[in-house]
């Protein structure tokens, strides 16, 4: 019988790795958003309060980080203020992403909310291309032109127009395009990981919601909405949904910069704008639903043939990438 070569061993062993872990980060940030879009959904319906909510899932996030700090289960440098400057615009990226996007998902049904995030990624390819002076390959343009293209087709039959929620479900696209762009550049350069930014975002962002919910009136608000939800379902259950909810959303930043740091930020993107498939497939049907009809089945349809195309074309060219490092580094060593 052959003997399979040590390094045969070591090379597949790092390609499998390294792909594993792609596809574990793919699938934990595209089901935990499919989940969390609905969580958020209902959390607003009940209590329409959005930066207040926000606030709350920032403060659950950096108190269990902080625990989880404190016990060593994670290890990373503590808090520092120069550390915190460095990743000043990321913080402010991110928290204008979060509100706009919860603002439009409250004011717009799921389906459109989707159709409308999916935007991101064709602003993610302009910036690219401004920024690096040159465009990505023109299989990866075309994949994600026919991905969006099914987007705004499946929306066609839903488009309700509501100016307001538009506006904030765009600029969400504008601010997490470059909020992607910075977190795949900067956690590199500043050799910071996913937990340690997602507790920067975390802590830095505070100061800033609190001021947002007092400037805009829901500091106010809150006794009422709060009155309101507890007539429309009872404590336990508004309690329970407002506690889920902000413990999700700390699942769900941490496995979409998971997902970022070890795939890229357009991929990132495309996993979201799968995960809509799914969620605007079940918002046809949930809290309070939207009516069906075959342009949305057409849309659906170009935008699945076009994620496939993509992911395709990344898995080839990462498996390469990943090939010739490995192949390199037995060569040297």
């Amino acid at each position: 019988m052959d003997k399979v070569e040590p390094a045969m061993l070591d090379r597949q062993g790092v390609i499998s790795t390294g792909i594993l872990l792609s596809i574990f980060s793919c699938l934990l940030y595209g089901s935990v958003s499919v989940a969390m879009t609905f969580i958020n959904k209902y959390t607003l319906q009940l209590f329409p309060l959005s930066n207040c909510v926000v606030a709350l899932q920032m403060l659950a996030s950096g108190i269990i980080i902080q625990g989880l700090l404190a016990t060593g289960t994670l290890d990373f440098p503590r808090f520092s203020w120069a550390k915190a400057r460095q990743l000043s615009w990321v913080t402010i990226l991110y928290t204008a992403n979060t509100v706009f996007s919860l603002i439009s998902l409250k004011t717009l049904n799921i389906p459109m909310y989707n159709v409308l995030k999916r935007l991101t990624p064709m602003m993610i390819l302009v910036l690219k291309a401004f920024w690096k002076g040159k465009w990505p390959p023109s299989s990866i343009t075309a994949s994600v032109v026919v991905l969006v293209s099914g987007c705004v087709i499946a929306g066609a039959g839903d488009l309700g127009f509501d100016l307001y929620g538009y506006m904030m479900a765009l600029l969400s696209c504008a601010m997490q395009a470059v909020y992607f762009l910075i977190v795949e550049t900067q956690g590199e350069d500043c050799k910071v990981g996913s937990s340690e930014m997602l507790y920067y975002n975390s802590v830095c962002s505070l100061p800033m919601l609190l001021g947002i919910v007092l400037v805009s009136g829901e500091a106010s608000a809150f006794p009422v909405a709060y009155l309101e939800g507890i007539e429309k379902v009872g404590t336990v259950t508004l309690c329970t949904t407002v506690l889920c909810c902000a413990l999700a959303g700390m699942l769900l930043n941490y496995s979409q910069f998971l997902c970022t740091t070890t795939n890229s930020a357009l991929t990132t993107t495309i996993v979201g704008v799968a995960k809509g498939i799914v969620a605007i497939l079940l918002g046809f049907f949930l809290l309070g639903g939207v009516k069906f009809n075959w342009l949305n089945v057409s849309g659906i349809t170009l935008n699945t043939v076009g994620m496939l195309w993509y992911t395709h074309i990344k898995w080839n060219a990462r498996a390469s990438v990943t090939l010739d490092g490995a192949i390199h580094r037995q060569h040297k060593g």
